[in-house]
């Protein structure tokens, strides 16, 4: 790679990193819904004209920093406790959680990198087919990441002894499917 393309990469990761602090600095103060592409640019001290460089729309930057968010965290076979004890890596993170209008779209993110390694494992142990055990997946993660809201995704005594609990609802919930 040469100086000038180097370069270019440090500008082009500045200007992503800059953007990314001023999306989640707003989104500290109001809800996605109410953040418009001019108040991201106006924090990041950029241009419109800059950040569509970069993305296509803040939802764009909303897929790139949930994927961000997804990538701190283990594998699925490397998790402790369910499925989907998806607690964010950072504060920042926390914030996509907690909102409600970015939640169904983390949710659907968690859903579409785990399908491909759990539903085979679904159908596998239950028996159902390739649809049933989607749904059951679905119902799975969004179950799970409602009630890590509630608790305030708050790591502790607590949060370990309702991950055992949601684990043996769902292992015996697959068992029950399997016997039917």
């Amino acid at each position: 790679m040469d100086d000038e393309t180097k370069r270019e990469d440090r500008r082009v990761r500045y200007t992503r990193q800059v953007i990314h602090e001023a999306f989640f600095e707003l989104l500290r103060k109001k809800s996605f819904e109410k953040i418009t592409v001019a108040d991201i640019c106006r924090h990041a001290e950029i241009n419109r004209g800059t950040f569509y460089l970069h993305y296509i729309d803040k939802f764009a930057l909303l897929d790139e920093v949930i994927d961000e968010a997804l990538d701190t965290e283990p594998p699925y076979e490397e998790r402790l406790h369910t499925l989907c004890q998806r607690i964010p890596a950072s504060d920042e993170y926390r914030l996509l959680y907690s909102d409600p209008e970015t939640l169904p779209r983390v949710t659907q993110h968690i859903v579409d990198r785990g399908a491909r390694q759990m539903v085979p494992q679904i159908r596998e142990r239950t028996g159902l087919d390739e649809d049933q055990a989607w749904l059951v997946f679905v119902f799975a993660v969004s179950g799970n990441l409602a009630v890590n809201n509630q608790m305030g995704w708050k790591r502790g005594k607590r949060f370990n002894e309702m991950q055992a609990l949601l684990r043996d609802f769902m292992e015996g919930g697959l068992d029950r499917i399997r016997l039917r």
